[in-house]
C-alpha cells in the first residue's frame, strides 16, 4: 500500500514538473500581455495571463492563445520562457474627426460569446450589431441585430430548473456603455495609471499600453477588485464570481481621453462557481464576451439596417475574426 502511494505520488511530481510559469509579451515591445485567454486544443480555457503577463503551461501540450490587441497564436509548449505575441494587423476604416459635429455616431460591432460549463462547451452566440450614440449626450439606442445561437444537448452539463434561476446562461448581447472603461478608471478617486500600470489605491489591478505604431491605446484591468471574490445565495445554490478581467482597445487621439466614439474592441472573461451541498453539485463556468467595432460612421439619421443588410455584414466580418478549430468542430458535431 505505501509502495502504491509512493508511486503516485512520484507519478504527480513528475507529471506537475511539466507545467511551467510562462511569459507572454509583445512582440514589439516585450511588455507583459494580460488578460490573454488560453485554449486547450479541445478549445477549453486553461487560462488568464495575470498582470505580469504569466500563464502556467504545461510541456508538449498544444495551446491556442487569443486577445483583442494581438494576433492569435497556436504552439505546442516546449521549454520557453516568453512567448511573444504579435499586435494586430486588422485595420477597420476610420472615422473623420470634423463628422463629430453631426447628431449620432453609428457603429456595427461583430460579437462572440463563449460559455464553457466543466470544461465542455455548453452556450456559444456570435452576431452582428448596430448603435447608435448621441454625439452631445452619449446616449446609447440600440438598432438591430443578428444572431448564431448554439446550446449544447449534452445531458452532463444540464443544470436543473430552479439552479437556472440564480443563472445558467451568463451570455448576453454586447452592449456599449456611455462610458469607457478608460474613462470610468479615471474618474474614479482611487485609481490611477502610471508607467503603464493601473493601481487602486497601492494595489496593482491592471495594465495601461500604448501601441504608437497603431495609434492604438489598450487597458486591462481586474474587474473585481476591490472584492476577490462575488458570491451570491438563492434556493440553496451558492454562485461565486472569482475572477472577472476587462479589457478595451482605443484608437489614440491626442485630444481626447479614449471615449466610447474611438473604442475599437472589448473583452470580458468571467469565471464562476456554482454549488449545492444537498444536490452535490460543482459546476466550474467560464464565460468570454468579445466585440469588435467593425463599421463606424457620424450621421444626422437614425435608421435601423434591415436584417438582410446585417446577415450580409455578419458573413463578411466573421470570417475576419476565427474561432479555435476545435470550437469549430464542436459547433459542426452538435448541429
Amino acid at each position: 500500500m505505501k509502495y502504491l502511494i509512493l508511486t503516485h505520488i512520484l507519478f504527480l511530481t513528475r507529471l506537475l514538473g511539466y507545467a511551467q510559469q510562462v511569459m507572454l509579451a509583445d512582440s514589439i515591445t516585450m511588455n507583459p500581455v494580460s488578460y490573454a485567454t488560453v485554449y486547450d486544443a479541445d478549445g477549453t480555457v486553461t487560462g488568464r495571463s495575470d498582470m505580469g503577463g504569466y500563464v502556467i503551461l504545461q510541456k508538449g501540450f498544444e495551446y491556442h492563445i487569443s486577445h483583442i490587441g494581438y494576433e492569435p497564436r497556436s504552439l505546442v509548449y516546449n521549454e520557453d520562457s516568453i512567448i511573444l505575441l504579435s499586435p494586430s494587423s486588422h485595420q477597420l476604416s476610420e472615422v473623420t474627426a470634423t463628422a463629430k459635429r453631426k447628431k449620432y455616431y453609428h457603429c456595427k460591432v461583430y460579437f462572440r460569446s463563449i460559455e464553457h460549463v466543466d470544461s465542455c462547451l455548453k452556450y456559444y452566440m456570435d452576431g452582428i450589431r448596430e448603435f447608435y450614440i448621441g454625439t452631445k449626450t452619449k446616449k446609447v439606442h440600440c438598432g438591430s441585430v443578428v444572431t448564431n445561437y448554439f446550446m449544447s444537448k449534452r445531458q452532463d452539463i444540464a443544470q436543473k430548473k430552479r439552479s437556472m434561476m440564480i443563472g445558467d446562461k451568463y451570455m448576453a448581447l454586447p452592449f456599449l456603455e456611455k462610458y469607457t472603461l478608460y474613462e470610468e478608471t479615471m474618474h474614479d478617486k482611487k485609481r490611477r495609471i502610471k508607467a503603464g500600470v493601473v493601481y487602486a489605491d497601492t494595489v496593482s489591478i491592471g495594465r495601461y499600453e500604448m501601441f504608437p505604431e497603431k495609434d492604438e491605446m489598450l487597458l486591462s484591468i481586474d474587474a473585481l477588485w476591490p472584492k476577490n471574490t462575488l458570491v451570491t445565495n438563492l434556493f440553496g445554490y451558492t454562485q461565486v464570481l472569482s475572477r472577472h478581467d476587462k479589457t478595451e482597445l482605443y484608437r489614440h487621439d491626442d485630444d481626447h481621453a479614449p471615449s466610447v466614439f474611438n473604442l475599437k474592441s472589448s473583452n470580458s472573461y468571467r469565471h464562476l462557481t456554482l454549488t449545492h451541498k444537498k444536490e452535490n453539485l460543482i459546476r466550474d463556468i467560464d464565460v468570454e464576451d468579445v466585440f469588435y467595432v467593425v463599421e463606424s460612421k457620424y450621421t444626422d439619421k437614425k435608421e435601423s439596417s434591415s436584417s438582410e443588410s446585417l446577415q450580409k455584414d455578419y458573413e463578411k466580418y466573421s470570417g475576419m475574426f476565427p474561432i479555435t478549430e476545435r470550437i469549430r468542430e464542436q459547433l459542426i458535431r452538435e448541429e
